[in-house]
């Protein structure tokens, strides 16, 4: 009791003892007085103050107490263990209130010990400390996380953010199953299972990677490309293959530079277009065929430029040059290394060179013009009845025929034109047969002479006839001999 409540009942004493004093004294016998006096001890002996302050005080600092174990209870974030430890709490501090308010003698003690009690129950304000910190690494494990996806150049601006949205994802996920758990242990495991699931969050880099097979795939299918032309040479193949492993190489260098997926996709196209663009010229094979047309060129030109042949043997002669020009190409075509082109070059150059038609047609034709001209001029020298003038200037035409039939031959450009040239220049030198002036004049006058003579004789009357018969017979017989002279 306080010390009001004590004053009270010891008041209250009083007035009993009074009031049974009291009865006593107007008691007229002594069963009257024993009465009195029994009911007044009674009386005083029944009085039994409550102690209302302190119960008052008590029964608020249980009050305070329940309500804060409830609020304990009620707190999510708060584990079995550490709700266990705050109520501890409570329950001491309620202890220590009660043991002030049983110390207290005075209702304001009792009120004083009770409000400081409730306060400090009130007080009670446990940390989460097993989520929080939980909490803090799966915090501290998604900002690692985070960084590393910044760090990586492989993935682009949307790779990174879809990635570190999967971390935000996890990380709620895992706060979600802290918040859940009621045990540390509970909190242990939801923590350890939630820094392991964002720690396995490894985005694959598939803008870029994909656009880097793109790169490998147009590059695989230009050097296929490349290897099958039969107009390029192993060097040349080789020279384009390195162009086209270096434009992947760029191209490559250009995806990982890239930051978006629409960089990357900018990166790739241009790459695939760089690496189809690669179109290596056959400059060995080109410039060695375009030796051999010079080749056949310049030898059809003198071919053409040749008087000695016919249109049919400059025309079988330059097919002759197509022909060896197009055995070059072929051989040029199927060479495989520059050695081999310039070597397949260099025969095919030299074969075309080689190249010299005769001139049959035209040669024959001569050849049919001489052999008529020394026949006419043997049949001229066999002749009795020519001079060695009259043979000369007869050969001396023979000749001039010749020539002029050959003169006729080269200027025919076909076969057909040789052949009459040859055939106008035989007939021409057949043709020569020179008449025996000389001699046919020198018997001529001997004739006339004879003649003469022959008359003179029979003209003279001194004569008989067989004296002229035997002069003019003698007159024939020189004639005769002056013929055969």
């Amino acid at each position: 009791l306080t010390d009001e409540e004590k004053a009270a009942a010891k008041a209250d004493v009083d007035t009993k003892a009074s009031e049974a004093k009291s009865a006593i004294d107007a008691a007229t016998t002594n069963e009257a007085v024993e009465t009195a006096k029994t009911a007044g001890t009674e009386s005083i002996s029944s009085v039994n103050p409550p102690a209302t302050a302190k119960d008052t005080a008590k029964s608020a600092i249980d009050t305070a107490a329940a309500a804060k174990k409830q609020e304990i209870d009620n707190r999510k974030d708060l584990t079995d263990e550490e709700k266990a430890t705050a109520k501890s709490e409570v329950d001491a501090k309620a202890s220590e209130a009660k043991s002030a308010i049983d110390s207290a003698t005075t209702n304001a003690g009792v009120e004083t010990a009770k409000t400081a009690g409730t306060e400090s129950i009130s007080s009670v304000n446990p940390p989460a400390t097993a989520k929080d910190t939980a909490k803090s690494a799966i915090d501290t494990a998604a900002e690692a996380k985070k960084q590393e996806i910044n760090n990586r150049k492989d993935l682009t601006d949307e790779e990174k953010a879809a990635a570190k949205s999967d971390v935000d994802t996890k990380a709620s996920e895992a706060k979600s199953a802290i918040d859940s758990a009621t045990t540390n242990a509970g909190v242990e495991t939801a923590k350890t299972a939630g820094t392991e699931s964002i720690s396995s969050v490894n985005p694959p880099a598939t803008a870029k990677d994909t656009a880097k097979t793109a790169i490998d795939t147009a590059a695989e299918a230009k050097k296929q490309e490349i290897d099958n032309r039969q107009d390029l040479t192993d060097e040349e193949k080789a020279a384009a293959k390195s162009d086209v492993d270096t434009k992947a190489n760029e191209a490559k260098a250009s995806i990982d530079s890239a930051t978006t997926n629409a960089g990357v996709e900018t990166a790739k196209t241009a790459g695939v277009d760089s690496i189809s663009a690669i179109n290596p010229p056959a400059t060995a094979k080109d410039t060695a065929k375009s030796a051999i047309d010079t080749a056949a060129a310049a030898k059809k030109q003198e071919i053409g430029n040749r008087q000695d042949l016919t249109d049919e043997e400059k025309a079988a002669a330059k097919s002759d040059v197509d022909t060896k020009a197009s055995e070059a190409k072929s051989a040029i075509d199927a060479a495989t290394t520059n050695e081999a082109v310039e070597t397949a070059k260099t025969a095919g150059t030299d074969s075309i060179s080689s190249v010299n038609p005769p001139a049959t047609a035209k040669d024959t034709a001569k050849s049919a013009i001489d052999t008529a001209a020394a026949a006419k001029k043997q049949a001229i020298d066999n002749r009795q009845d020519l001079t060695d003038e009259e043979k000369a200037a007869a050969k001396a035409d023979v000749d001039t025929k010749a020539s002029e039939a050959k003169s006729a031959i080269d200027a025919a450009t076909t076969n057909e034109a040789v052949e009459t040239a040859k055939t106008a220049g035989t007939d021409s030198i057949s043709s020569v047969n020179p008449p025996a002036t000389a001699k046919e004049t020198a018997k001529t006058a001997i004739d006339t002479a004879a003649e003469a003579k022959k008359q003179a004789i029979d003209n003279r009357k001194d004569l008989t006839d067989e004296e002229k018969a035997a002069a003019k017979a003698d007159v024939d017989t020189k004639a005769s001999e002056a013929k055969s002279a």
